[in-house]
């Protein structure tokens, strides 16, 4: 395979990644809470074999696949009446209870447990900044949460919302679709920061269906005109063997 084969089939790998992460994007656009995602691609050159050390030779532009972006722009609040349906406005999360460890979310659709916690729809409980749940008793059945997320029944408090705030977002490592990971120990801080908790509502995804419908169609073109590339490189190869074949 040549050098031209080389650097197209570069091209192919980072469109597959790109439609892959476009169409999770289009997949999640009506998942609450959800952070869309963008991949990251650099080129870099290698110096062909035959290049003179004077010159800069014959540059091949491969492309690598470099990471991936996450966009963490806040989604629209929808407000639904449900009064454990959770909503933040401002740079924050919820903290959950997993088998995983701690994790983080926007995703704020809660419901109560078997045992009474306050948890996600998988079940993980919302944590306590005592990084305990919340549990509702039977026949308790006014719940009120505050802007600044403490959490009220009509026997009382239950206690404040866990919230994270992180100095760079980019350093939280999605595990799923709307669950994060903290890597970094030094970039979070809890209960601190400008952010407002907006009960009986819901942070819709941010994800923008028309752009992410417009840029697969590009992405599409781009993997078949590449494909066309590759394909006629074959044909050109095919037909330069046969011709020399013949003069032998």
């Amino acid at each position: 395979m040549d050098n031209t084969n080389y650097i197209a089939l570069s091209r192919q790998m980072a469109l597959w990644k790109q439609m892959d992460i476009v169409s999770n994007n289009m997949a999640n656009m009506n998942t609450s809470g959800y952070k869309g995602d963008e991949a990251v691609f650099i080129t870099y050159l290698a110096r062909t074999e035959n290049a003179a050390p004077d010159i800069v030779g014959n540059p091949l532009h491969f492309t690598e696949d470099y990471a991936s972006y996450k966009n963490f722009r806040e989604g629209t609040i929808a407000h639904t009446g449900n009064s454990l349906d959770i909503a933040i406005k401002g740079n924050a999360f919820f903290a959950v209870d997993t088998p995983d460890g701690e994790l983080y979310t926007r995703k704020g659709q809660f419901a109560l447990n078997a045992d009474g916690a306050i948890s996600t729809i998988d079940g993980y409980p919302l944590l306590s900044e005592n990084n305990t749940p919340f549990f509702i008793a039977p026949g308790e059945s006014e719940i009120t949460i505050t802007d600044s997320g403490e959490v009220l029944t009509e026997n009382g408090n239950l206690g404040r919302i866990k919230l994270a705030t992180f100095a760079d977002n980019q350093k939280l490592s999605k595990v799923a679709d709307t669950m994060f990971k903290n890597t970094d120990a030094s970039n979070v801080e809890f209960n601190t920061g400008n952010y407002e908790v907006v009960q009986g509502s819901v942070e819709k995804s941010n994800v923008d269906p028309i752009s992410e419908m417009t840029k697969l169609i590009k992405l599409q073109r781009s993997y078949d005109y590449v494909q066309q590339m590759i394909d006629e490189e074959h044909d050109r190869l095919s037909n330069t063997i046969e011709t020399y074949s013949q003069l032998a």
